[in-house]
């Protein structure tokens, strides 16, 4: 049993109590408002409350943290993580720059702890058989992959540091990340950035809209994010047919469908997922690599090809 903290009281966190875990104990909660963590804490049934997150880090009791803070202090408490001896489960985007990443997965390796990316949609089994299709070939050689992750900001009233330049907001950190790690995920290779453009809100300063094409081999892959409207959708094309799945994300309950499509024929089939918690996975699945000293596969090498990936965007994407 792996002993566990959270450090905030973020909504992402609840996700953790839709089912019972394995081998792990959610023990402790740390808010900088002891109030909201004591109720944290007695909706849960959590048995420790902390008002500081250095609190909680010098709590000997905890094996394991997991941070779901505002990006802009990933790296910050990463590395107090590091040195308190606590193995890092990180949620996404792991942090604002490559730079920062190397900085705190160096502190996380020179303290001997684990450190994990958080990217749910990996442990989901509908993700991941459209990739078995993709590498056995069901639809021929992979020629294109259509990404879009969006939703509308401000129909969702959506507050917080998320619409704060300053403190990492943006599409691009928030959904933008899944993209590109989507791609390096469904072809195992590194892509390179043929073009982009972004929109940025005039008052916020945050991007809001980016669409980017990047080339991967053989394949061309275009890939939208954005808070301007409502997306959620990927195309994978092959020389035979084509993987459509009408959900990109979602760490939500639900069932899913992906549609498989043969222009020979012009024959369709769907094929149904029942609904899943990927947290529950994604967490039990760092606890067994933490007790079993293994490396997991989402670490810092796969965070700091991501954190390139998303410097380059941000450098050389054209205003729009």
């Amino acid at each position: 049993m792996i002993r566990f903290g959270i450090l905030g009281t973020a909504r992402i966190a609840r996700a953790f109590f839709r089912q019972q875990l394995e081998g792990v104990e959610i023990t402790a909660i740390a808010s900088r408002d002891i109030k909201k963590a004591r109720a944290f804490a007695s909706e849960f049934s959590i048995r420790k409350a902390y008002g500081s997150y250095d609190a909680l880090l010098a709590d000997p009791e905890i094996e394991a943290v997991y941070i779901p803070l505002p990006q802009h202090l990933h790296a910050e408490y990463v590395i107090k993580s590091a040195k308190a001896r606590k193995h890092v489960l990180l949620e996404k985007p792991a942090a604002l720059n490559a730079r920062e990443v190397r900085t705190m997965t160096a502190s996380c390796r020179k303290h001997e702890v684990l450190y994990m990316e958080a990217f749910m949609y990996r442990f989901l089994r509908i993700h991941n058989h459209a990739k078995e299709l993709v590498t056995s070939g069901a639809i021929g050689e992979l020629r294109h992959i259509d990404y879009h992750l969006c939703f509308n900001a401000w129909a969702r009233g959506l507050e917080g540091f998320r619409m704060k330049r300053n403190e990492g907001g943006g599409a691009v950190y928030d959904l933008g990340i899944y993209a590109v790690d989507f791609l390096r995920f469904i072809t195992g290779k590194e892509p390179k950035l043929v073009n982009a453009y972004m929109r940025r809100h005039k008052g916020k300063g945050i991007d809001i809209f980016t669409n980017a094409i990047y080339s991967i081999d053989k394949v061309v892959a275009t890939v939208t994010c954005g808070f301007h409207c409502d997306a959620n959708y990927y195309t994978l094309a092959g020389e035979l047919g084509a993987v459509h799945s009408p959900v990109a994300l979602s760490g939500r309950p639900d069932q899913h469908s992906l549609w498989l499509h043969f222009h020979k024929d012009n024959s369709r089939r769907e094929e149904i997922f029942p609904a899943e918690v990927p947290f529950k996975y994604e967490i039990e699945y760092f606890a067994r690599c933490i007790e079993r000293k293994e490396q997991p596969f989402l670490g810092a090498e796969n965070s700091l090809r991501n954190a390139m990936m998303l410097d380059e965007l941000f450098a050389k994407a054209r205003p729009i």
